[in-house]
């Protein structure tokens, strides 16, 4: 399986309060979640953010941004340009009730598309999917025309959705991709 893992925590947390990715939740930083949901999938694994000491205590290698100030977005494109690899799982650093299973599902799919990616009704999880190389080029048009939304790089790339159905099939999907924005959110 060529695919490496990349979790984005270089968010600035503002409606949280506080560092979110290292806030302890059920007895561990947020992002601890994260990793011991994919590291057992995934051999290679990194973080995309611009503070290298705080994630010291996971012993993963931690890259900047590549262009500082883009959220998630550059954490994507950060992941894709800086190694040499085809595709790259990129999850966000808040979602602490990931399931596994799910991941291990969607790298099973075969890697003839440039995005693999859940959708729920409407609405795309793009912090939970997987992403070739080749959707670099996209990402650096939709920067250089100042569209920054997610999913705004999408159009053109050849696409696997995987259905709400398929997600069920792991869990309820409101908890799987459950992101911690507020405090309350961990209630």
């Amino acid at each position: 399986m060529n695919i490496k893992g990349c979790i984005i925590a270089g968010g600035r947390s503002g409606r949280f309060g506080a560092d979110k990715s290292v806030h302890v939740f059920n007895g561990k930083p947020l992002i601890s979640h994260v990793y011991d949901s994919v590291h057992p999938v995934l051999d290679e694994i990194f973080i995309a953010a611009n503070d290298p000491e705080k994630f010291a205590f996971l012993g993963l290698k931690v890259v900047p941004d590549i262009i500082p100030g883009l959220g998630p977005l550059g954490g994507i494109y950060t992941a894709l340009e800086t190694f040499d690899i085809d595709r790259v799982f990129v999850l966000p650093c808040d979602m602490p009730f990931l399931s596994r299973e799910l991941i291990r599902y969607m790298c099973s799919i075969e890697p003839d598309y440039d995005i693999i990616v859940p959708k729920i009704g409407e609405w795309h999880q793009p912090l939970h999917a997987i992403y070739s190389h080749s959707c670099g080029n996209a990402i650096k048009e939709s920067i250089k025309s100042g569209n920054y939304k997610m999913s705004a790089f999408y159009s053109g790339m050849k696409i696997r959705f995987v259905t709400e159905d398929e997600v069920r099939e792991f869990g309820d999907p409101s908890v799987i991709f459950k992101n911690i924005n507020f405090r309350e959110d961990l209630d």
